[in-house]
């Protein structure tokens, strides 16, 4: 009798058990199912990125500063192509009568008669046309920035915080193949600012040309050297003088 007793207990607790349990709704079961899709879809979408900037080129060649209104590192607006080859230690990856482009290093030169007439810097990842094969491809990492250190992916603030407010902002429409969302005017550049995948607006390209009007373009000056301050501790004593009788 007692064993009897003690099955029909654990029995009855166990329908209590399972009754205080709430049953999942229709709208519980869904919502699960796309948090799960969701958390699937960016695992998937993770990937895909990685994979995509697995092939972008690293960083090669010279170290090339941008200075607006002149040029790239030693090469200069109105270089021929035979100039540009030699300073960038490389022939061009592709050549036409108007462009020179280094796909791996993120960089055109645009030709006029033979020679260059603006320069045109661009973040890894835009695209950069097709290969041999019809397959699209995309720009490597560009080695080099504006001086101080100003580099591609960097946020418009920290641009500013050098060169300043600009003097005109063009928005440029969307969508668009390399994601521009405005380009902002300085003399002799034009700063374009790009949506990246994470939604983040960044530095993604640099146009360098003669300003028409002849003005300078911006030019880092770095600042002057602090005075060293003298404190008491480092001054020397005057000896005294003793007087001898």
């Amino acid at each position: 009798m007692r064993s009897r007793r003690f099955i029909t207990l654990v029995l009855v607790a166990a329908g209590f058990s399972g009754c205080s349990r709430k049953t999942p709704s229709i709208e519980d079961i869904a919502d699960a199912a796309n948090a799960e899709l969701a958390k699937t879809a960016k695992n998937a979408a993770d990937a895909k990125e990685a994979a995509r900037r697995r092939k972008w080129a690293q960083p090669s060649g010279p170290m090339l500063a941008v200075m607006p209104g002149e040029g790239v590192g030693p090469i200069r607006l109105g270089a021929t192509v035979g100039t540009i080859e030699r300073l960038m230690d490389k022939r061009c990856e592709v050549l036409t009568e108007e462009l020179c482009r280094y796909v791996t290093r993120g960089i055109d030169f645009h030709l006029q008669g033979g020679y260059t007439d603006w320069i045109h810097v661009q973040r890894a990842g835009r695209p950069a046309g097709v290969d041999f094969r019809g397959e699209p491809i995309e720009f490597g990492f560009f080695n080099g920035g504006i001086p101080p250190d100003l580099r591609l992916g960097m946020v418009p603030a920290a641009i500013q915080q050098y060169l300043g407010p600009p003097e005109r902002i063009e928005p440029v429409p969307e969508p668009n193949g390399a994601f521009t969302v405005a380009r902002d005017y300085y003399p002799g550049l034009v700063v374009e600012y790009d949506r990246y995948t994470n939604g983040r607006i960044i530095l993604g390209g640099l146009r360098i040309f003669k300003d028409p009007l002849g003005r300078p373009g911006y030019q880092f000056v770095p600042p002057a050297p602090k005075e060293p301050t003298v404190t008491v501790s480092d001054t020397v004593a005057p000896r005294k003088k003793h007087v001898v009788r």
